[in-house]
């Protein structure tokens, strides 16, 4: 009998008599668990999709010859084929294919039709399948004798279902192909199963791909399936000496991981942000607990005079945070898959940010990623209690006997502890990455709001002593009660500290990363009206001749082109974007933002260059620096002039003279114009006139810098959409704990307000005494989040964004959204505080201050 009467008393009693603030910690927990499990559930779909996509493009490969940014002569293939160990091999030429009508391009795959059936047998089934009719025939009046044939004969294409889905297209419908300025027609022989090919991609004949798409003599890869008992170490050794340095042997799991790689920094700060509801519901149960602890000290002191030992009452108190805890993660299980699916099907898998267009995965959730986060939850849950559990078990019990004990406490000085905190965040953060992961940041920023909070008792007293003053009684009561209790006092606002703080930081990292990304765009889009046909690696473009004409429109006074092309300094990092570009190679600051620049000459025989931040970063190339890669089958030395502010190319870009560019590969082909006009010219009227020397249907871009600009800020708002929720989030359990907090703290005073009552006092000067409690207590919450989340977002962009996307920004504040939610804080600190006096003084003021008899 006297478990379970201890049970009620120490676990479901309170609870029951408390059923809001229990409420309050559940949500907490919940909404944390809910938003990182659906962060989690949305990354790790779109991730399988990807490994999937990439996955599938190699079949039963064992290991894949890879080319360089340019691709690699075909002449390799024989070598390479009869090379001892190895038993298929299968060549490819992968071509990003400019689809008319069509914003995204389309991954076009030339595979020998007999070679690619060893190694892809899904292609051949879904082909063998396909019935043959002779309308299906092009032009030409050509027929094959049997589907696996006609699949891969001249101007045929086989598309994924994913692409038959987004294009709309069906087995003999055509598809048209913008190849420079011309249109390509090819008729659809088929649709793949999504288990033969999982990308928004086709399948051409390798001849096919290397004729319409002007890659005659070249591969891109070379698929390899090994004979059994051969050394794949063997055989990649063998490859390495047959081949040239920027050709890589990679096996299909590293692709793989290629192809994550752009995304996995955003993805995983995402999670990390959505986890920081998580980590702000752990102090909203500290703080709730430990004023459940505080109002209980009698309670806990007859429990000891019956023979409970204070062991025994740590497990009662934490398993009362465990049932808060599997609450909060049963409720937030459901939440978070619900959120999960809704974020798919409206911002998609890539939750806005653009990495995964045209990606449409689906939602399989699994029982360990369920059970991990359950315990997360719970984990959280029981960390936050468990300080306040043990400080309850060490009051003496004659002290907690005492009514008048209820709200006082002395401070602990935690000078060392705070110091001890903050030298490890310093240390922590001045940490390289983890694994490509900005980790270290994220821990030095949890460390850094641990010390605030510790040091908070501390902050109050000192700041109270130095309160001014003022002749108002309601106002010298509540300031004397604020700095008697400081101990427990700010435990009512810790969890608005942490999460305003973290609010305030994110607010003043997106502030700042936007304003930035604008001041960008207007340094490095100087010209009046752009044309861009095509871009890095695509089909498409302008022929020199077409473009020059385009420079003598009436209205034009001058332009400048552009050419993209891809450049491999390592052959085991992705490609570098090479844009060649019409430029004053003396002052490259009038269209690039230069971060730093070099004073040393140009070596003899080097051509000079200029590296965007994330190249010198992921390189290791600073300013003077010479480096070396491969171009149009030559070897390039360079001299790196300098080092430039770039937020388009994640995976780094070098800028290049187009005339040197021009003499290195022969290349005249055009990607973009710029075009300044004359004073007098219309802008619509010019653009017209560019448009009608395009041959009809051409796919192109013709933007003023204007439209450019809100286009890349619209595409940054996407992609930081879903932080906003999350902050939001963030700050809404921060009201969770100043309202629990302040209303335990007030309703534990109901002797004190008794007696004020006894003394004369008014209801009026009770509430204003609590407003004044409660505006206080929320001002020194928002000032030390203020200060803490400005430390945090220094943080965040010098450190975990550099670390993530190797972009820096200047520092700006949102001054004016700051002091909004500032006030409207700690005008919502002041009404709780009244909302619950009123509360406590609805009982018999006689019977309050009887309690302390």
């Amino acid at each position: 009998m006297i478990a379970p009467l201890l049970i009620e008393a120490a676990i479901t009693g309170p609870m029951r008599r408390s059923p809001g603030r229990t409420l309050l910690a559940v949500l907490a927990i919940a909404l944390g668990v809910a938003l990182g499990l659906a962060i989690y559930l949305i990354n790790r779909s779109a991730a399988d999709e990807i490994s999937l996509a990439a996955r599938s493009l190699y079949g039963l490969a064992d290991l894949a010859v890879e080319a360089g940014a340019e691709g690699f002569d075909e002449s390799f293939y024989p070598r390479v084929a009869r090379l001892p160990g190895v038993s298929v091999a299968s060549p490819v030429v992968e071509v990003a294919a400019r689809v008319v009508g069509h914003r995204s391009p389309l991954t076009l795959l030339g595979m020998d039709g007999f070679r690619s059936k060893l190694l892809q047998p899904a292609f051949a089934a879904s082909v063998g399948a396909t019935d043959t009719n002779s309308d299906d025939a092009l032009e030409d009046g050509s027929e094959s004798e049997s589907a696996a044939d006609e699949a891969f004969d001249d101007r045929w294409i086989l598309l994924s279902a994913s692409a038959a889905r987004e294009l709309q297209l069906a087995r003999g419908d055509i598809i048209e192909f913008q190849v420079g300025v011309k249109r390509e027609r090819m008729r659809v022989a088929g649709v793949l199963p999504p288990a033969a090919l999982q990308d928004f991609a086709g399948v051409v004949d390798i001849a096919t791909a290397q004729w319409v798409f002007e890659r005659l003599g070249n591969l891109s890869r070379i698929n390899l399936r090994l004979a059994t008992g051969s050394s794949p170490e063997r055989v990649k050794a063998a490859l390495t000496e047959m081949l040239p340095p920027s050709v890589r042997i990679t096996t299909p799991g590293e692709a793989t991981d290629d192809a994550l790689r752009l995304s996995r920094a955003y993805r995983s700060n995402l999670t990390a942000l959505a986890l920081v509801a998580l980590f702000t519901g752990g102090f909203f149960v500290y703080s709730t607990q430990s004023l459940a602890a505080l109002r209980r000290r009698r309670e806990f002191a007859v429990m000891h005079a019956i023979g409970v030992t204070r062991k025994e009452q740590l497990a009662l108190m934490l398993s009362s945070s465990v049932i808060v805890g599997v609450l909060g993660a049963a409720l937030g299980i459901v939440l978070g898959v619900m959120i999960a699916r809704i974020g798919l099907s409206v911002l998609g898998a890539d939750l806005g940010a653009g990495y995964f267009r045209g990606l449409a995965p689906g939602l399989n959730v699994h029982v360990a990623e369920v059970a991990v986060f359950s315990l997360l939850g719970i984990g959280v849950a029981v960390v936050g209690a468990l300080r306040p559990a043990l400080d309850a078990a060490r009051v003496p019990t004659a002290s907690a006997l005492k009514a008048g004990d209820i709200t006082s406490g002395e401070i602990r000085p935690h000078g060392w502890t705070v110091l001890t905190l903050g030298l490890l965040a310093a240390i922590v953060v001045s940490l390289p990455p983890i694994a490509g992961l900005p980790l270290p940041g994220f821990v030095a920023i949890a460390l850094f709001l641990i010390a605030c909070v510790v040091a908070m008792p501390a902050v109050v007293r000192f700041v109270l002593r130095h309160a001014p003053r003022w002749r108002h009684v309601p106002y010298e009561i509540a300031i004397a009660q604020i700095a008697g209790t400081a101990k427990y006092a700010t435990l009512s606002v810790s969890s608005i500290i942490v999460s305003f703080s973290l609010m305030a930081s994110m607010a003043i990292m997106v502030t700042s990363f936007r304003d930035s990304l604008d001041q960008w765009t207007q340094k490095v889009l100087p010209a009046d009206l752009y044309v861009r046909v095509g871009y890095v690696g695509q089909s498409s473009y302008l022929d020199e001749a077409l473009a020059q004409s385009m420079a003598r429109v009436q209205g034009v006074e001058h332009v400048e082109y552009n050419r993209f092309a891809r450049v491999q300094l390592s052959a085991d990092r992705p490609a570098l974007t090479l844009i060649a570009r019409s430029m004053d190679r003396d002052h490259p600051e009038s269209t690039l933002w230069m971060m730093s620049t070099a004073s040393n000459e140009i070596p003899s025989g080097a051509v000079p260059v200029w590296v965007s931040e994330a190249a010198s970063d992921l390189f290791a190339i600073k300013s003077g620096n010479e480096i070396e890669f491969e171009l149009a089958g030559k070897a390039v030395v360079a001299s790196v002039r300098g080092v430039w502010r770039d937020y388009e190319h994640q995976s780094g870009a070098i800028v290049m003279a187009r005339d040197v560019y021009i003499d290195l590969t022969g290349d005249r082909a055009v990607n973009t114009v710029w075009f300044w006009l004359d004073d007098a010219a219309d802008v619509r009227k010019v653009g017209n006139a560019i448009r009608d020397l395009m041959p009809p249907g051409t796919d192109h871009d013709l933007r003023t810098p204007g439209e450019v600009r809100k286009l890349s800020l619209e595409a940054f708002d996407r992609t930081f959409a879903i932080t906003y929720l999350l902050e939001l989030v963030a700050v809404t359990i921060g009201l969770f704990g100043i309202a629990a907090g302040i209303s335990a703290q007030v309703l534990a005073r109901r002797s004190e307000f008794g007696a004020l009552r006894h003394l004369g006092f008014t209801r009026r000067q009770v509430a204003t005494m609590l407003a004044i409690e409660g505006s206080v207590l929320g001002a020194l919450g928002v000032i030390v989040g203020l200060f803490a989340g400005t430390v945090i977002s220094l943080i965040l962009i010098y450190v975990v964004n550099r670390q993530s996307f190797h972009w820096s920004m200047d520092l700006s504040a949102p001054v004016g959204l700051l002091a909004g939610l500032s006030a409207a804080l700690i005008a919502a600190a002041a009404l709780i505080a009244v909302v619950s006096g009123r509360q406590a003084m609805g009982g018999e003021v006689v019977r309050a201050v009887r309690e302390d008899w």
